[in-house]
This record gives C-alpha cells, structure tokens and sequence, in this order.
C-alpha cells in the first residue's frame, strides 16, 4: 500500500512538472508567433532575400550571406557590423532557411522561420536547467519553484525570439554547467568529451561562452588536487538513482589523460574561427565592435561611483515619478530594466502598461536580492549543511563571480547603455535561483516536519515559514505580471 502511494506521489509530481514546463513552452510559442524578427532584437541589421546578394551589416545580413554563399566571408569580417561573430548560429538558421525553402516560396515566411531556431534553443534551456535542478537535494516542489521561475522569467522568454546568437550562446553556456557537475561525479571520458563539445560549440557561436572557460578548470583543478592529495572516495550524487553509492578517486594518469582529451577537442575546435581570422586578416582574437563617444548611448561623461554603485537619487525619483524604466547611466538600473523588459522602448505606451513595466521591474528586484542573499548563504556559508558537493560548490562560485566580474569589466571598459544589458550575464539567473530553491524548501511544511521529527532545532521554524510564503506570493506575483508583459508585448 505504501509502496502504491509512493508510486502514485511520484507520478503526481512528474504531472505537476510537466505542467510547469509545458506552460513555458507555451508562453515562449506564444511570444514566437506574435513577434516578427524585428521586434524586441538587438544587432540583427536587415534581411531581404528579395534584394540578391547585397552585403549589409547586422545578424540577419550574416545570416544571408551564408544562405546565399554557403560559405564564411572572404574579407575582413571587423569591416562589416556583426559579421565578426563566430558562425554556428548563422550557419544554423541558414542551413534550416535551406531546408525550409524545399517547401515554401514565400520569402517572407522563409525569413520569419527563423525564429525556430532560437526557439529550441530555449526549449533546450529549459530542459537543461531542469537536469541542472535534479542534480541538487531539492525537494519536488522546489525544484518546480525554481523551474517556475525559469519558465516565465521574461529575460528567457524574449531569448525564444530572438534571432542574434544570445539564445544558443546561453543554451551552451548551460550546458557547460550540467555537463561540469556530471563530470565532477562520473569522471569519464565520455562526460569530459560531452563537457568539451559543449564549450568548443559555444565558442563557435559567441566569444562569450569561453569564460565559463574559468569556473570548469576551478573543477579540474579541484579533482586533480583532490587525486593527488590522498585518493579517498567521493560521494556522487546524481539524477540515476545513485545518489549514495561510493564512486572511486579518478587515478592521476587517467585524470591526466581526461584533461588532454578536453584540450586536443575544445582548443582546436572552439579557437578554429578565431584563428582563421587572425591568420587571414589579423584580426584580434577578441575583437568588439565598439560604439563613438558622441553615441547618445555614450555613458563614459558619468562619475564612476554614479554608474556602478548609486543613480543620483533625484534623477531616479524622477524616473518613477515619470514612469521611466531607470537611469541609463547606472549599471545595476540597467540589470533591473534589462533583465525583464529588455531595451523596449515604452514611450509611446500608455500609462497602464509602464505601471505593469515598473511592477514587474520592482518585483523582479526584489527576487533578485532574495536570490543573491540566498545565494551567498547556501553556496558560501552553509554549502555542507545544504548537502552541496565541493565541485558544484566551487563551479557555482566561481562562475558567479567570475562572469559578474567580467561584466562589470566590460561595463567599464565599453561605456554605453547597451554594453549594460541583462544579455551579456543571464547565465546569472542560474547560481542564485537554484539557491533561492534551497531558502524556499526549508520553510516548506514537509521540511519543517522533517526537522521536528530529527530533533532539530525549531526555534526559527516560523520565520522560515514567513520567508518561504514570501518568496512564493513573490514568485507567484512576477510570474502573473510576466506573462502580461508577454501579452502586451504580443498584442500592442
């Protein structure tokens, strides 16, 4: 009997999953068939299959190009807007632009179908994100408060959209992490190549992805120091029902050789377009286009301590005043904004929707400071006592750091406006949102039961219990108020 219901739980749950996901895939199918390939986008330029074989400039105009050429540029990618991208997202939507155009003719449908191809990214996001949560001691219910999160956060719904390479960027960018954590507990080979495709590839993509580059060689370090100092056993904890069998120290030599292995498969592979145009054109291996000082963008005017600590309050009391979305100038504004509206330019809204815009904005921050404070209290206070393993404790840390640090260098180094966007970080949402699953589930009834029952200390069990109820309405909230942003974008 108890053996039936524990089945019949377990199916409930799955069900409750489902749903969840479900409804994600449905909001961003939504948000695909209501929004063209210019709305909301960032850097795409123009595509026009109509107009031949014209080179102009912008994502959408790489993408042609290969279309139409079936082949990388042979001049100087730096001396056309965005063409100094690595290709495998271009390539990608051109090949399926290929496939598309055995069955449909009409070229503006061929070049809206390229949406498809940021809209699987995403749903893979999700599905990643998702094992990323089962790697972790959370309960069901809190890993379907975090994938909730995931699922409606606005910042991954305008990614499904998207036809730059943010969204295959991130997808793996993610990756990475899931397949480091499987590693760090099954040091295979099989698993190191898995993690050194997936690094190669995102190079191949965006530039960007390389710094998750910093957080995997923490791990390796780790396993490696760990190998040589004493070969004792560790404990994996993964999704097949294994969470507590004994997996043996990797031996140095075959530690060794796995290292080799991700080296010869991810340098070559991940560096190949780089090095083309370095040798081809002399083109740095890291090139960003850059932006005038006397762009209106331009933020380099503005003291230092008003763009990376505090606006100045009274232009951000007149912001609110106004129904603005933030000062420009103040990186951290700019996160808040970003992060749930993107750049979407409101000011022939009516005040209805920049009311929704500004909850959304205040409610967003809020869960961001929840997920921070929850973040530096699981992952680097009390790692041990939530169950966390040392690898995954070390690649959440120091990829939290390390991409926050590098942003915030870019932010200074490129002062504009748009060099503040959530894009460039929204790898960010993953460390604090799974911590903030940790903060929710202890003040949950069945926790709070299970250490009453272990004889553990009850004294703050209703504080936990008010912090878990508001996070949730907290949740709940930016969920609602996400989805009719999604609606009053697709519907304007």
């Amino acid at each position: 009997m108890g053996e039936s219901m524990e089945k019949v739980g377990k199916r409930t749950d799955r069900i409750k999953m489902d749903v969840i996901l479900a409804a994600g895939c449905m909001l961003r199918l939504f948000y695909v068939f209501f929004s063209t390939i210019y709305d909301r986008q960032y850097d795409i330029g123009m595509i026009d299959l109509d107009a031949g074989h014209t080179v102009t400039g912008g994502h959408l105009a790489y993408i042609q190009y290969l279309y139409e050429n079936w082949k990388l540029p042979d001049f100087d990618p730096t001396s056309v807007y965005q063409f100094n991208h690595p290709p495998l997202h271009h390539y990608l939507c051109a090949l399926w632009m290929k496939l598309c155009s055995l069955f449909i003719s009409n070229t503006d449908v061929l070049e809206e179908s390229i949406q498809v191809v940021p809209f699987v990214c995403s749903l893979l996001i999700l599905w990643f994100l998702l094992r990323i949560a089962e790697q972790f001691e959370l309960t069901e219910k809190a890993k379907r408060f975090v994938m909730l999160l995931f699922c409606f956060h606005p910042a991954l719904v305008l990614l499904s959209g998207s036809v730059n390479n943010d969204c295959m960027s991130l997808m793996f960018t993610v990756m990475c992490v899931y397949y480091t954590i499987l590693w760090s507990r099954f040091p295979s080979a099989h698993n190191i190549l898995k993690l050194a495709v997936s690094i190669a590839l995102g190079m191949l993509t965006k530039q960007s992805v390389a710094q998750m580059a910093f957080p995997i060689a923490a791990v390796m370090l780790w396993m490696l120091v760990r190998s040589l100092d004493n070969g004792r056993d560790c404990r994996a904890r993964s999704v097949e029902n294994t969470r507590n069998a004994a997996i043996p120290v990797v031996p140095v030599k075959k530690l060794l050789g796995q290292y080799v292995l991700f080296g010869v498969v991810s340098i070559p592979l991940g560096m190949s377009f780089y090095i083309r145009n370095r040798i081809q054109f002399h083109m740095p291996l890291v090139w960003i286009y850059t932006l005038p000082e006397d762009s209106w963008q331009y933020t380099g005017n503005v003291p230092v301590l008003n763009r990376f600590l505090f606006p100045v309050p009274s232009e951000m009391l007149d912001n609110l005043r106004q129904f603005k979305l933030g000062c420009g100038y103040n990186v951290w504004m700019q996160i808040i904004r970003t992060s749930v509206l993107g750049e979407w330019d409101m000011a022939d809204v009516g005040r209805s929707v920049k009311v929704l815009a500004v909850l959304l904005m205040l409610v967003g921050a809020l869960l961001a400071l929840a997920a921070w404070m929850a973040f530096i209290r699981v992952f680097v206070v009390q790692a041990k006592r939530c169950g966390i393993d040392s690898a995954s404790r070390i690649l959440f840390v120091v990829g939290y750091f390390v991409h926050l640090l590098l942003y915030l260098k870019f932010a200074y180094d490129y002062p504009q406006e748009c060099s503040m966007h959530f894009r460039y970080m929204e790898i960010e949402l993953l460390f604090p949102a799974i911590a903030l699953a940790f903060i929710w589930q202890e003040g949950t009834k069945e926790q709070l039961e299970m250490q009453r029952r272990e004889g553990g200390a009850t004294g703050h069990s209703a504080v936990k219990r008010a912090i878990s109820q508001v996070l949730f309405v907290l949740l709940l909230a930016f969920c609602m108020l996400s989805m009719a942003m999604t609606a009053v974008w697709c519907l304007l």
